[in-house]
């Protein structure tokens, strides 16, 4: 079945290195490129790259099916990877020469790592120069991640911020439910624009997403990334649909279908008739939006069927191969660390209060008497982060630790610098409560430099669940800022929860009783319920609820 545009993998002219015709270096390039020979592990790198653009200066292209892109790294290489200076999934790469404009017709052999690890040359692998596929309904796929750039989460930071929101209880899987609430709260937050929102288009992405993985209901974290992708290509799909759908009933008719393909430019030399009748699965006279869905994926991929070829199934095991492998050695990848989740919180709240719930306040008194350790009866900061850093580092993160202890004091009135065995309790529950108010500060704050702007402060608003227009967060933002300045400082973001100024969401948000994105984020033993646990009688450690006032719920 032809079409205009749709790629018959033609093999573009040959060109001479150095010719007058190749695009020029840091030009956008007009030839697609297709790697071929891959084999084991690596064949899923076999694929067409369309051209997308220019990074750093150079060309860059992205995978029609894949999860891959080729990009210059500014460092004479030439680099295949999971996404853009990534090197924590990089796959291969080809040294350039300064001369070729892409890798196809630059000199020497791709190198690849192999099962140990080493990175080798492989000269049966090759680079090379075809035909782009300028297919309107194509194309959509590929710019997705300008419209995914302008919403701001093209970075792998802003990644892991939406992941900890989006896997709430921290099992590293997320389900339909979970996304379609993810990206109903962007959508109302104002974050991400309406045409995502449309539940049809979430159930395609969720389902090609799990298809293109082979796992049947949900999505790991290793390939958040390719499903984000998918959401934005199957909204932009949808959004065609809507614009074809004249009638608006969710269906196209035949003659919709055929104008629609004329207005697009894809109907030039085809048949729109007989296209329509073998889209027509169901021979019911009209296309629902899964029928063109699965129309635009075979454009896309004219060897892929409707269901899961052999090759579909080899290359994703391919994909599954690669996610598994820790592929970027220490030659090309940086360190990974396990980021903390609520869930992680509330695990750690719950085997405190077991501990407190210990008859004659045992527990607790053991839990004191290693804090205390050289047995004066008092604890310093310093003897807090000691006890934290070896007991508990969930908990280790200085600026928290610091504000603990300063509400501590100040709860109980104190003017010193030590905290006595009757404040305990309300020492730990402090230590949670700012440890989570830090765990947010620190997911907003994606420049990691311990202060927030306006932009980073938006995205914590939409972390909580706060549908707050532009002009309403300015002015909470403003109303945060103590020091008036252009950035907002962890002393004053505590502030704001503690002296009630902040939504009430926030607050419903750290002690997990509230909706968030969706239901209670962290909800768990609850701050309030843990400061209560055990018996109505410490043995010297208190005997109520001391925390932060702006903890204990109101807000405005």
């Amino acid at each position: 079945m032809a079409s205009r545009g749709s790629f018959s993998g033609e093999r573009a002219p040959a060109r001479k290195r150095g010719s007058s015709v190749v695009p020029g270096r840091g030009q956008p390039s007009r030839v697609a490129l297709q790697i071929d020979n891959c084999p084991g592990k690596y064949q899923v790198l076999n694929d067409v790259y369309e051209p997308h653009g220019l990074h750093h200066g150079h060309p860059y292209w992205v995978a029609r099916r894949s999860p891959c892109h080729i990009f210059h790294t500014r460092a004479n290489r030439w680099v295949i990877s999971s996404e853009l200076d990534d090197g924590g999934r990089c796959y291969a790469f080809k040294k350039d020469d300064n001369v070729a404009s892409n890798p196809a017709v630059c000199g020497g052999s791709w190198v690849v790592a192999n099962d140990q690890g080493q990175w080798l040359e492989n000269p049966n692998m090759t680079c090379q120069e075809v035909l782009t596929n300028d297919d309107p309904l194509i194309q959509a796929r590929y710019m997705v991640e300008e419209d995914m750039t302008k919403a701001g989460i093209m970075s792998p930071a802003k990644r892991r911020q939406m992941w900890v929101t989006l896997d709430r209880n921290g099992d590293g899987f997320c389900d339909l439910v979970e996304v379609e609430t993810f990206v109903h709260h962007l959508v109302r937050s104002n974050v991400w624009p309406k045409w995502l929102s449309y539940d049809v288009a979430l159930e395609q992405a969720f389902e090609a997403t799990c298809q293109e993985t082979e796992d049947d209901d949900k999505v790991e974290k290793e390939n958040f990334h390719l499903l984000l992708l998918n959401i934005f290509w199957f909204g932009k799909l949808h959004d065609v649909f809507q614009e074809i759908d004249a009638s608006q009933d969710g269906t196209l008719s035949r003659q919709e279908f055929q104008n629609g393909m004329t207005a697009l430019g894809c109907g030039k030399d085809v048949d729109t008739a007989a296209l329509f009748n073998d889209i027509d699965k169901d021979r019911n006279g009209k296309l629902d939006f899964r029928e063109f869905c699965l129309h635009v994926r075979d454009r896309a991929h004219p060897d892929r069927s409707d269901g899961a070829t052999k090759a579909d199934k080899l290359r994703s095991d391919a994909q599954n191969r690669l996610r598994d492998m820790a592929e970027g050695t220490a030659v090309t990848s940086s360190s990974m660390v396990r980021h903390k989740h609520f869930a992680d919180f509330d695990r750690l709240e719950q085997q405190i209060q077991d501990i407190v719930k210990q008859p004659q306040a045992g527990g607790l008194r053991k839990l004191w008497n290693r804090l205390d350790y050289n047995g004066n009866g008092q604890v310093s900061l310093a003897e807090t982060d000691k006890w934290v850093v070896e007991q508990y580092p969930l908990l280790n993160h200085k600026p928290a630790l610091m504000r603990a202890h300063q509400a501590t004091l100040s709860v109980a009135g104190r003017t010193g610098d030590f905290v006595v065995k009757k404040d305990f309790k309300t020492l730990l529950t402090n230590l949670f409560y700012f440890n989570k108010l830090f765990w947010l500060f620190d997911q907003a704050d994606e420049s990691n430099d311990r202060r927030m702007d306006f932009t980073e402060f938006r995205w914590c608003l939409s972390m909580c669940g706060i549908k707050m227009s532009n002009a309403k967060a300015k002015a909470e933002f403003d109303q945060a800022r103590k020091n008036k300045g252009e950035l907002l400082l962890f002393t004053d973001f505590c502030s704001y929860f503690v002296e009630r100024r902040c939504p009430l969401g926030m607050t419903e948000f750290i002690e997990g009783v509230g909706p968030g994105p969706g239901v209670g984020i962290g909800a768990g033993v609850g701050l309030e319920n843990f400061s209560r646990s055990g018996n109505s009688s410490f043995g010297g450690f208190g005997d109520g609820l001391a925390m932060p006032s702006r903890a204990r719920g109101g807000g405005r």
